[in-house]
């Protein structure tokens, strides 16, 4: 899980707080299918290429990551 979102949650109200770095550990995460399941394998990957394409999924990561995160190349 990211720690900068939380972090940021949890000095909003608080003025004497400030986090002072984010993202600096790396995960990469997966989806698992059943072996041999290429429809479910190729629709996840249709689904994620479309979110991409019309900036969703960058949105979701700014959102949810915090700055500076980026999905995996």
């Amino acid at each position: 899980m990211k720690l900068a979102p939380v972090a940021q949650w949890f000095v909003r109200d608080r003025d004497w707080l400030k986090v002072v770095e984010t993202g600096i550990t790396r995960e990469r995460l997966g989806v698992c299918v059943r072996k041999g399941d290429t429809v479910l394998r190729d629709a996840i990957g249709n689904a994620q290429a479309v979110l991409i394409r019309n900036g969703t999924l960058p949105a979701l990561i700014g959102q949810w990551l915090g700055a500076g995160a980026t999905a995996a190349p």
